[in-house]
């Protein structure tokens, strides 16, 4: 987009009157963010300069003297169109594969629509827009520290620019913050996070190491070579449904960080994330949700991100596993040892049980399978619907986990179906 344009210059000038009315930190960051991202290239060096240096001398609210943002750092992504290619490629070969007449070799009709404006190669493209911005695969990240906020992101055509604070900040208003939150809704009863100055290394650590999960795994989504049928040859099929979950997963984790205000949705996500989860491993919700496995995944994430960058990848991994275990606090009908079974079921059996059983009552309550009914049952009955506000942080934990599993994955795209 032009700067020059009469337009956008107007809607600029918008956003920075109500910037600087507010006297807000979120209309200022918005401000900073739309100007990086219309910026002309020339210009965007000096931009992203000025930035910075108003970010570091910006005081805390109630101490003019206290530079909270004094450990701010600026960092830039770049996003190979290498990438964009192969990605768009699948469109162009599911049109081959479904177009009766580009197969026979008749492409004036394509030239006619393409000139026209019209779409051409456009299978699923709306859902797969993540790879041109890179905004779904950067979501979970920035929302690291969630309810807290440490970075935002500002979206280019050639890659996104973040600007890290080094120190956290609330990132939602005690009150509400827009008409819709005098909606009726569920969020937090107990705070199970805190505001903290990050150490000097910690998000460039975090944004690196990110990055570097990112670049891996587009590689590998990207290898046409490992999507192919039983005969052997490509498969556009196979590969559009890949890409398509691994930005869902995406997607749906950075959703169910940025809703802390509504814990029904929060949770729902979470049972769409499991699933996918399961999709892309094998692993299914009994297994998620057992509390020894949870903490078997987060110790070998501990051993595996950097200690500076797990200031801030790891306490979402931490407050999940927390959460999984006070679950179990809810079957009340245990007065005997803390070993005590709940419907014959160990704790940890049932706790992952009765996130089965909300997960299946997404289609409503009542268990389909004879074999299920009594359990099902059972474990509503002994629990008393206590959900822990941070169980949906599960989703957070296994995206951390499959993203750090380059082979896993590789192998996994490789021999499924």
């Amino acid at each position: 987009m032009n700067l020059k344009g009469r337009e956008y210059q107007g809607q600029l000038a918008k956003v920075r009157e109500r910037a600087e009315g507010s006297g807000s930190l979120a209309d200022l960051f918005y401000y900073w963010q739309l100007m990086v991202a219309v910026a002309e290239p020339d210009e965007l060096a000096a931009l992203v300069a000025a930035i910075h240096a108003q970010l570091v001398e910006t005081p805390a609210e109630r101490d003019p003297d206290l530079k909270l943002f004094r450990n701010a750092a600026v960092h830039l992504v770049r996003r190979s169109d290498v990438l964009l290619h192969r990605t768009k490629l699948v469109g162009v070969l599911l049109r081959v594969a479904y177009d009766e007449t580009l197969a026979e070799g008749d492409v004036q009709y394509l030239k006619e629509v393409s000139a026209a404006g019209g779409r051409v190669f456009s299978s699923s493209q709306h859902l797969l827009q993540g790879f041109m911005l890179l905004d779904a695969y950067l979501g979970p990240l920035l929302g690291a520290l969630t309810p807290t906020f440490w970075a935002f992101s500002a979206h280019r055509a050639s890659g996104p620019v973040i600007f890290t604070l080094g120190h956290t900040i609330n990132g939602t208003r005690s009150g509400p913050g827009e008409f819709l939150h005098l909606l009726p809704s569920q969020g937090a009863i107990r705070r199970t996070w805190s505001i903290t100055d990050l150490a000097p290394l910690a998000c460039s650590e975090a944004v690196a190491w990110w990055v570097a999960r990112l670049d891996a795994l587009f590689g590998t989504v990207s290898d046409l070579a490992l999507f192919a049928d039983a005969e052997g040859a490509y498969s556009p099929r196979k590969h559009l449904q890949a890409l398509l979950t691994v930005e869902q997963l995406f997607r749906r984790v950075g959703s169910i960080l940025t809703s802390p205000r509504d814990a029904h949705a929060q949770r729902v996500l979470l049972f769409t994330v499991l699933d996918t989860v399961e999709r892309l491993t094998g692993r299914d919700i009994d297994r998620l949700c057992y509390l020894p496995f949870a903490k078997k995944k987060l110790a070998e994430l501990e051993s595996n991100v950097p200690p500076a960058a797990s200031l801030i990848l790891l306490p979402l991994a931490r407050r999940a596993v927390a959460a999984l275990k006070e679950l179990q606090d809810g079957f009340f009908m245990q007065r005997l040892p803390a070993d005590a079974q709940v419907a014959g079921l160990s704790k940890d059996v049932a706790a992952a049980r009765y996130v089965k059983v909300l997960r299946n009552a997404t289609h409503g309550h009542g268990a389909k399978s004879a074999h299920l009914v009594d359990q099902t049952h059972a474990l509503l009955a002994h629990h008393d619907g206590d959900i822990p506000h941070d169980l949906p942080l599960l989703g957070y934990l296994y995206l951390l986990d499959w993203i750090t599993r380059p082979d896993d994955y590789r192998r996994f795209f490789y021999k499924s179906n």
